[in-house]
């Protein structure tokens, strides 16, 4: 709250004074400049560009076998000792933001989606190493040969009239970003959870006590504030409530029911660090080693 602060930005808390604000018509998510992005606009425009997107997603409900067995396959793939975040997190947020963009994804491409935080939040940052990561990887996706999947669905939107070149340049990072940050960052932590704790929860129960997006941005008369999403607001409410929330939990009841079964004969979990990002919560490190193998 204290770097919110040192920016301007007020902080709303409290599930009735968050709800509200989510919900306000007299609060906007858009910080003026024009900004093509889905996330920082309201209005005709941002219904339009969210409803391209919403159809992309639902391509993804219910998750195709196809992307179900990468899941798992990783899973499997996991060895006698892992990094929650490097070998289990990160594979399985990529392959679900793979099935979601139509395209394949290298370690490279994660690196820079990965960078791209602070470039695609706007509480008050301002990272150029995070705007050049958003800026190469928009060139690389407007040159990538797609099969089936959100990248074509983007492109036929455009041809359609349905997006400007700008939304068809920037909307594949914003959709590549917000189905793989919260996705990885929701992943690890839950498996630090599973591995951790001896009372099982449910992915839903995980996801409100996780909530890997700490805070939204909303514009109001007296200025930016910032909304938690802490109390039991995960998916936030309102026109801009996550499109994706069903994919979101399928992936992890896939990602999370295979890990509990392979740390069902005990485990112990070691060299654990954390990321410091305001908004974005997420493990950065943690290392998982199954019991027989110490």
């Amino acid at each position: 709250m204290d770097e919110f602060e040192r920016h301007g930005i007020g902080v709303v808390s409290g599930r009735d004074a968050c709800v509200h604000a989510l919900r306000s018509p007299d609060l906007t998510s858009d910080p003026g400049g024009g900004s093509p992005s889905v996330l920082l606009r309201d209005g005709d425009g941002h219904a339009r560009v969210r409803g391209v997107l919403r159809e992309i997603i639902a391509g993804l409900e219910p998750l195709p076998d196809s992307v179900r067995a990468s899941i798992e396959a990783v899973v499997g793939g996991l060895g006698s000792s892992f990094d929650l975040v490097r070998d289990f997190a990160r594979p399985v947020a990529g392959a679900v933001t793979s099935a979601v963009l139509g395209v394949p994804l290298d370690d490279v491409f994660l690196d820079h989606l990965e960078k791209t935080t602070a470039n695609l939040d706007v509480f008050g940052g301002a990272d150029r190493t995070g705007q050049a990561s958003a800026f190469r990887l928009a060139v690389q996706l407007s040159r990538a040969a797609a099969g089936p999947g959100g990248l074509t669905a983007l492109r036929e939107a455009h041809a359609a009239g349905r997006l400007d070149e700008d939304e068809l340049m920037l909307n594949p990072v914003v959709l590549a970003h917000a189905a793989y940050e919260n996705s990885l960052n929701f992943l690890a932590c839950a498996g630090l959870e599973l591995a951790s704790s001896p009372t099982p929860k449910s992915v839903r129960e995980l996801v409100t006590s996780i909530c890997p997006a700490r805070y939204v941005l909303r514009f109001g008369p007296d200025g930016p504030l910032a909304v938690s999403l802490t109390d039991g607001l995960p998916f936030g409410l309102g026109r801009h409530a996550c499109p994706g929330s069903g994919v979101a939990l399928a992936e992890g009841e896939i990602a999370l029911g295979a890990l509990a079964k392979l740390l069902d004969g005990g485990c112990e979990v070691g060299d654990v660090g954390w990321k410091t990002h305001s908004v974005f919560h997420g493990l950065a490190k943690a290392v998982v080693t199954r019991s027989g193998n110490r």
